[in-house]
């Protein structure tokens, strides 16, 4: 699905009048359900990537967008807007999402959603993004300006980095398991890692025994697509609400 957004969107438009974006906002939903509509006859592929974030509503108040999208196509299968978001919103939006698709495959972060999928679908199969595990990773062991890494705990980063460049399942689980034989004698950041990723292993290597993508990151796309129409809302003197209800 490409989004044609204009270049007067995708500048910040503050004190623009209501009227102005009003009328933008007329050509871009018009443009935006022409894509949906030219989606409309794409077959689901069996795999659903979802992705959460919390979403500025402007003066100090946040809730929490949900989306689910086909992991081929690309196509938004749900979209929903929380309050909060526990398991027990994300049950609630996984059955609204299990009356629309049958899923084979989820490809998720870490979040509530990958605690209560199998629930909703017993039998499908998860896969945690590789990118924000990675990340996260990389994240553990940061040390501040001035400081750096010990060679110790380099080489046990790059080590636990190197599990993700396997190319079986197979191999990817030798590599982790010999960083859980050793964990006691790694570094102390080492230690939470490789513990957390072996409580994970069910969902860390399906990307390799089936053709699915291993990161959210087409997910993360979609929402940057519509960072412009948010921008654009908070131009409203009371904020996204104000904007969504003309």
């Amino acid at each position: 699905m490409v989004l044609v957004i204009d270049d007067y969107l995708e500048r910040k438009t503050k004190f623009c009048s209501h009227v102005t974006m009003w009328r933008q906002m007329q050509t871009v939903g018009q443009q935006t359900l022409d894509a949906f509509s030219d989606l409309g006859d794409l077959p689901f592929s069996g795999i659903i990537i979802i992705d959460e974030r919390w979403i500025s509503m402007a003066n100090g108040m946040f809730h929490f967008g949900c989306s689910a999208f086909d992991g081929i196509t690309g196509r938004t299968i749900l979209a929903e807007v929380y309050s909060e978001f526990t398991e027990k919103e994300a049950e609630e939006f996984l059955i609204l999402l299990s009356k629309l698709v049958d899923i084979e495959y989820l490809v998720a972060d870490d979040s509530v959603i990958q605690a209560v999928f199998n629930k909703v679908f017993p039998d499908a199969i998860r896969q945690y993004c590789i990118f924000h595990i990675k990340k996260n990773i990389k994240k553990a062991f940061h040390v501040p300006k001035l400081m750096k890494l010990s060679d110790e705990a380099l080489k046990a980063r790059e080590e636990i980095l190197n599990i993700f460049n396997a190319e079986t399942s197979e191999e990817a689980i030798r590599r982790l398991a010999i960083l859980v034989e050793k964990r006691h004698t790694l570094p102390w950041m080492a230690q939470g890692i490789v513990n957390r990723l072996a409580s994970k292993i069910e969902g860390l290597f399906q990307y390799l025994d089936h053709d699915i993508p291993k990161t959210s990151n087409q997910a993360e796309h979609a929402f940057s697509l519509f960072q412009p129409i948010i921008d654009a809302g908070k131009s409203f003197s009371m904020g996204l609400e104000t904007f969504s209800g003309h």
